[in-house]
């Protein structure tokens, strides 16, 4: 018996009390008030279960279509927000229509494969887990520990990426915006005027030099191939699928947001922006990175409101760092028995396998914006060199999207034989 028969014959049942009632003419007695009070409990609670069901396959229904569209920058349902994006692909009418067909994955060769682009969210959602600089880098009474203290940290701090520390929204298309280069303050005491050409009484102005730029959408897409097997088994792919796709899509986003060269069908990024600030890098030596980066920090501050978030470094000079040691061959950093927080001059320290040994970036990274425009999509087919020969389909995910760096001068790029 389902639930909605289950109700059903609860409901019959109170009726039936009733109609004995009134058919004697009586009022109920104790016997029966107490079962029809622990009924009509039953029938709450049945409706109450059958209504959060009801919730549930329209919640399916509308991942459904949302896997109709991919032009659409609106976020998932509410009630999807909690499912993960994998499970959102396998349950989406495109993926259950393709196990239908191959519940066990036996695909013979030379059979297409195709599974529609799905919409599985929007770049919000896939940013929802993501730590940032603060909640990693602070403790619960919200205070950075930039030194080293007689004690053992016992907090587990993950390492940083560009990615935790950029700014996110949305655009509903390219468009053109100004690019603060360079600012100069100055503001001042006015006094009162003596007379019609007494200059010294003249309000002060500010100078910022803009530059134009554009902000154009982008298709920020990877892939990866798996066996028709796993393909076929909805909760095995939905967990590989979830995995592999922070992993995949970090890795081309980050490599544009620092590497674009603006042509090519390429965006523009941080090292090919003008504006950017330069400090050179004496020499490969790890303590002349150490004092370049306070020398670029002075030049973010030094402009009213510029604020260093972190500083991103290359893998090899964030070993360096760590390994740097004084004369009695003490490590300067945490050493390798300590876990608290990785920092520079009080930054926190991110890393990037985009950047090259002997450079780095500091500065106000919030003046980076990452936008989404279209969300992401994720689609699979066999259709690819001799994948149908080989029982193997590739999985392939889009992320559209625009990036924008609102305040170049905000930013410092580092490099050994630079300028500045």
């Amino acid at each position: 018996m389902n639930l909605k028969e289950k109700l059903a014959a609860l409901q019959k049942e109170l009726r039936d009390i009733q109609s004995k009632a009134a058919a004697e003419k009586r009022d109920f007695t104790d016997d029966e008030l107490t079962e029809i009070e622990t009924k009509a409990a039953e029938v709450s609670e049945l409706k109450a279960r059958l209504e959060r069901i009801a919730k549930s396959e329209q919640a399916l229904a509308d991942l459904v279509e949302l896997g109709k569209s991919d032009d659409s920058a609106e976020d998932v349902p509410e009630d999807l927000a909690s499912v993960p994006l994998g499970e959102r692909f396998t349950k989406s009418g495109s993926y259950q229509t393709f196990q239908k067909q191959f519940p066990s994955g036996a695909i013979g060769a030379g059979t297409p494969v195709k599974i529609d682009s799905v919409r599985i969210g929007s770049m919000k959602d896939f940013f929802a887990n993501r730590r940032n600089a603060k909640a990693v880098l602070t403790t619960d009474v919200a205070r950075l520990q930039p030194i080293r203290v007689p004690t053992v940290d016992l907090v587990q701090r993950p390492k940083l990426t560009l990615l935790d520390l950029i700014s996110r929204g949305q655009t509903g298309g390219s468009f053109e915006y100004v690019q603060i280069t360079a600012v100069t303050r100055n503001a001042a005491i006015v006094p009162e005027a003596t007379s019609a050409d007494d200059d010294a009484a003249l309000k002060p102005v500010s100078d910022l030099t803009t530059a134009l730029a554009d902000a154009k959408v982008f298709t920020y897409a990877d892939g990866f191939d798996v066996t028709n097997s796993l393909l076929a088994d909805a909760p095995a792919f939905a967990s590989y699928l979830e995995n592999e796709l922070e992993y995949s899509l970090d890795s081309v986003v980050e490599d544009y947001l620092l590497n674009g060269t603006g042509a090519d069908g390429q965006p523009k990024g941080v090292l090919h922006t003008s504006g950017v600030q330069s400090q050179a890098i004496a020499s490969d030596a790890p303590m002349d990175l150490v004092k370049a980066a306070r020398r670029g920090i002075t030049k973010v501050t030094r402009l009213q409101g510029g604020t260093v978030t972190a500083v991103l470094l290359s893998p090899e000079d964030d070993e360096e760092i760590d390994l740097l040691q004084d004369g009695n061959e003490r490590f300067y950093g945490q050493g390798p028995f300590g876990s608290g927080p990785q920092t520079l001059w009080g930054r926190p320290r991110a890393v990037s396998e985009r950047l090259e040994k002997g450079q780095f970036i500091l500065g106000d990274f919030r003046q980076i914006a990452l936008l989404d425009r279209e969300g992401l999509a994720v689609q699979a087919f066999n259709q690819h060199k001799d994948y149908a020969q080989r029982n193997l389909t590739y999985v392939r995910a889009e992320l559209r999207a625009a990036q924008v760096i609102w305040k170049p001068a905000y930013l410092v790029v580092g490099e050994v034989g630079g300028e500045g």
